[in-house]
């Protein structure tokens, strides 16, 4: 399915407009709809005390809210101004849980672009968590890092494999975009548990039929972290993006006692494409 609907988040924050930039980019490349999203929980009076709030106190809250909204609007229509493709680029502002919201709506586009970990101090309204956005959703995410130069951004992709079912998922919803790079790396860490060759059959010759330049790369433990050993090639590799699958055991373990999604999206400087 060729990419035509993109959805970003898009909160003021400076990993909202990174995010904003690499999807503007998208929507050029791929000729689609954008459509940005505020998800916010703009509740700043707890629900347990406010019967006991005046109606005008009550009413300012309320018009502090949609003023903050309104405001985070003209922000994004500001940004999205010189776009020659208005008629493509739409706008949604919603009330509630902001990781459910976007999660909910991402189920309805092609692929949904986020500011990594785009936490911001005294903020919570609009905070959001791309990877348990990724797992509610069951679609790809594109998390972009706010310190993202689209500058520096070439058509070199990385591709995590595995074999296991995640990156097989990652690799399915991020082939509309693969089809487009230059040159993919399939990137192996050799661990001991990595998906075994198949015969006859191999992650090369499924990229190879779609009319994709691929390298392979196996890369040693050496005594490292498989994360390690993915953000040191990154670091070396320099790609425009990263594809891999998220949480191949659960996200609680993964978020207690660390894991190779975790630290990849923490650590890793471009943007990553995620599916679970």
């Amino acid at each position: 399915m060729a990419i035509k609907n993109l959805l970003v988040t898009y909160s003021g924050t400076d990993s909202s407009k990174a995010a904003l930039d690499f999807a503007l980019f998208l929507r050029d490349k791929y000729d689609a709809h954008l459509t940005g999203l505020l998800a916010h929980n703009f509740a700043p009076i707890n629900q347990n005390v406010s019967s006991w709030i005046p109606d005008e106190i009550r009413e300012s809250i309320k018009k502090a809210r949609a003023k903050a909204s309104k405001a985070i609007k003209n922000q994004f229509e500001q940004r999205v101004a010189d776009n020659p493709a208005a008629d493509k680029i739409h706008w949604i502002a919603k009330r509630g849980d902001s990781d459910v919201t976007v999660a909910k709506y991402s189920r309805l586009y092609d692929l949904t672009i986020i500011g990594r970990y785009d936490a911001v101090h005294d903020q919570d309204q609009i905070e959001l968590h791309p990877d348990t956005i990724a797992m509610i959703s069951g679609r790809p995410v594109l998390l972009v890092p706010r310190e993202f130069d689209m500058k520096t951004f070439n058509e070199h992709a990385v591709l995590a494999w595995d074999g296991k079912r995640a990156s097989s998922r990652a690799l399915a919803d991020a082939m509309q975009i693969l089809k487009t790079k230059s040159l993919v790396t399939v990137v192996t860490v050799e661990d001991g548990d990595a998906g075994l060759a198949l015969p006859e059959m191999d992650v090369e010759t499924a990229l190879h039929r779609h009319g994709i330049k691929t390298e392979r790369v196996h890369l040693k433990r050496g005594g490292k972290s498989v994360a390690d050993r993915i953000l040191k090639f990154l670091d070396q590799a320099k790609p425009g993006l990263l594809v891999m699958g998220a949480y191949e055991h659960s996200k609680f373990r993964q978020s207690f006692v660390g894991g190779v999604t975790s630290s990849v999206l923490k650590k890793a400087k471009g943007p990553i494409l995620i599916s679970h």
